[in-house]
């Protein structure tokens, strides 16, 4: 936060003036504005300080709507000073829009002021509201966005796995539910159903099918087993929810929800979008809506009108009038490439590809080269296109020091005192598991200055615990709470890339690291294209949630399940090299060929690149790095991958390998075999690294 004075404050957002919180004054009149904010409203106003008793007419824009207002600097009776204040006393229109905006703190102000009183009544921090006042090009004319807290109106959506019971549970018009177990342990699913509210709408599935749509009538009591379903064998005392039942016409099979939605959905489905083991689920919004849209003729009229009015009521509860976006990744990589490109910085959209699925596959990549060549700007562009900047703690560039030799200086420490001292990345994993729902991206600049065994060992021991648990992925500690004050893991939505330089300073890489990486070489450089800088269109970031680079596959059989074929394709193409490799123990085990397959999967699955193009870049990244030496086994491993990757011998012949690399099955990787081998035979040494 920049600063805050009373009910103003001023976050770190570009292009903001202030931020208000909603008080009774802004159901009323306007706001008064400190005397700390003054040159902030100047400065969005051509630099103009108003007089006082000076008024100028002001416009407020929300939602492409503009809102007429005016900007006072009233004399004090008191004094010879003024107050500086927005006004709308006679806009209704802009009122009644605020109150039924900002209905929570409304009515909470409402119930809780009394009449004729000046007492001033806050919101709870909890419910509390605000409107941030943004600059725009023209003086006296501020953009507005609106921060607001849903009501309790608000719907939630509910998924029930009735199975048999289905029929009886609907003619009842009701959900029962044991508290628990057979062995008397509490069920949560169970319990869950305390939490549906009266209004609040349940998907009711049963035989593969979403039969019908419940409303619920009441809130859920503690209730013996209904007579109904008394044949079960379940423990007497439950729960029991009211609902009004409508019939699906006809039913949803499951087959027909599209499997991307299954398996982003959390709730009821697993990791392979099949159904869990379980009775009552919380379903999000986004889900349930995009059901409601994609089969809405199915819905009786009942169930429609209702989603009507939560539409018309989500509409007015938006968070921002610029919300998180949802994207494909074919839309997300454009957006990205394209952000990338108005900046001035060319890059091939395939290598923006390329460092997006290694994302995705991993949160872990090493982005190497020679130095000048736009590493650092790449991932700072990267992340800002998506809405991570410095700013808002999204993202976070941590310079390594050559003195590092543990994992205190990144993680923290605890002093002489018995204090932890935090680290600069344990205040990004505390900022990045506070927002699930975002991503966070960590830049180690430099990776390589100090040994990445030493300080980042318990990094990538911590990231290779990952695993699936309750449908989400979770690591072990990587913090105890006696160390930290409290047990810290590593987010699932934290995102580490490391760049590296190799030369006489930088410390080399171990095969530790390099299997538990994607290393991305930058060394192409295009000094004589600028026709890119003919075409520059500026471009404005997008808000992207996690989902868009979150993993969905961590184990083999997660991508065998869905892809056979595929899997079979990269494994066999894998041991071809590895029978090459094993020449000089450089083969690859089990985590580089799950993680390749994770990298192919995710790129059939969006359909970014032909099969053999994909693979290129993965034996680039995570196989030809392995490889170093001085002696003639290496020259023939050089040779024989070579014969693999271009279906022809090599020919000392430079000029000609390169021409025949158009036609390697691999290109990349071919041509930096060439290059290896032309180190190998001129410097008698050779490995991946350029020095």
């Amino acid at each position: 936060m920049i600063k805050e004075v009373r009910s103003w404050s001023k976050p770190y957002l570009a292009g903001i003036i202030g931020r208000k919180k909603v008080d009774w004054s802004i159901f009323e009149y306007g706001t008064q504005i400190p005397i700390e904010f003054h040159e902030d409203f100047a400065i969005a106003n051509a630099n103009h300080f108003l007089k006082v008793g000076e008024k100028v007419q002001i416009e407020l824009i929300f939602n492409d709507n503009t809102y007429n207002a005016n900007l006072i600097y009233i004399k004090r009776k008191d004094s010879d000073g003024g107050s500086l204040q927005l006004r709308y006393d006679q806009n209704k229109s802009f009122k009644e829009l605020l109150k039924d905006v900002f209905e929570t703190s409304y009515q909470f102000l409402r119930q809780n002021r009394q009449e004729n009183s000046k007492k001033v009544i806050h919101t709870p921090e909890e419910i509390s509201e605000y409107i941030e006042f943004y600059q725009t090009e023209r003086p006296y004319v501020y953009k507005m966005v609106f921060q607001t807290k849903p009501t309790q109106s608000m719907l939630s959506f509910w998924w029930v796995n009735q199975g048999q019971t289905h029929i009886q549970e609907k003619n009842g018009g009701y959900l029962w539910a044991p508290q628990k177990s057979k062995q008397g342990r509490p069920l949560p699913h169970h319990i869950k159903l305390l939490d549906a509210k009266i209004g609040d709408i349940v998907f009711c599935y049963s035989s593969m099918e979403v039969k019908s749509i419940g409303i619920v009538k009441k809130e859920a009591v503690e209730s013996l087993k209904p007579s109904a379903i008394a044949m079960h064998d379940w423990q007497e005392d439950g729960y029991l929810l009211e609902l009004t039942y409508y019939d699906l016409v006809p039913s949803i099979r499951k087959e027909e929800i599209p499997e991307e939605w299954r398996l982003k959905e959390s709730g009821p489905f697993d990791v392979n979008g099949n159904l869990k083991q379980g009775y009552f689920f919380e379903l999000s919004e986004e889900f349930s809506r995009k059901l409601f849209q994609l089969f809405n003729e199915r819905f009786a009229t009942e169930v429609r009108t209702k989603m009507g009015e939560y539409e018309s009521k989500r509409e007015i509860n938006m968070v921002r009038d610029n919300p998180k976006t949802y994207f494909t990744n074919r839309e997300l990589i454009d957006h990205i490439y394209s952000y990338i490109k108005s900046k001035g910085f060319f890059y091939e959209k395939k290598e923006v590809i390329n460092l997006f699925l290694s994302l995705k596959t991993k949160p872990f990549v090493i982005l190497s080269g020679i130095s000048g060549t736009g590493k650092t700007k790449m991932v700072q562009w990267f992340a800002e296109s998506v809405g991570a900047i410095e700013e808002n703690g999204q993202f976070s560039l941590i310079p390594i020091r050559p003195d590092w030799n543990d994992g205190s200086d990144l993680l923290g420490y605890v002093d002489i005192k018995g204090e932890f001292k935090e680290g600069p990345l344990t205040k990004v994993i505390k900022k990045a598991a506070a927002n699930p729902e975002l991503p966070y991206f960590v830049l180690l600049d430099e990776m390589n200055l100090a040994r990445v065994e030493y300080y980042f060992s318990d990094i990538l021991s911590v990231m290779e615990s990952r695993k699936w648990k309750n449908g989400e992925i979770i690591s072990s500690n990587l913090l105890s709470e006696e160390i930290a004050g409290v047990a810290l893991k590593l987010p699932n939505n934290l995102y580490i890339i490391g760049t590296v330089n190799m030369d006489e300073t930088t410390h080399p890489f171990s095969k530790k690291v390099l299997d538990r990486a994607n290393t991305i070489e930058f060394n192409r450089v295009d000094l004589g294209n600028l026709d890119f800088l003919n075409e520059l269109e500026e471009m404005e970031p997008v808000v992207a949630g996690h989902e868009s680079f979150t993993s969905i596959y961590l184990h083999l059989k997660d991508v065998y399940l869905k892809n056979p074929q595929l899997v079979e394709q990269v494994t066999s193409e894998i041991i071809k090299m590895n029978n090459a490799l094993q020449l000089i123990n450089a083969h690859v085990g089990y985590r580089v060929r799950d993680e390749v397959c994770f990298y192919m999967a995710y790129n059939h699955q969006a359909n970014l690149m032909k099969f053999e193009e994909a693979l290129d870049h993965c034996i680039l990244q995570k196989i030809l790095p392995r490889i170093a030496g001085s002696d003639k086994r290496v020259d023939q491993l050089l040779r024989d991958l070579y014969v693999h990757f271009t279906n022809k011998q090599f020919d000392e012949d430079l000029d000609l390998a390169e021409l025949e690399l158009a036609t390697a099955k691999y290109p990349h990787s071919a041509a930096k075999l060439v290059e290896m081998l032309r180190r190998l035979r001129e410097d008698g040494f050779t490995s991946f690294w350029v020095s």
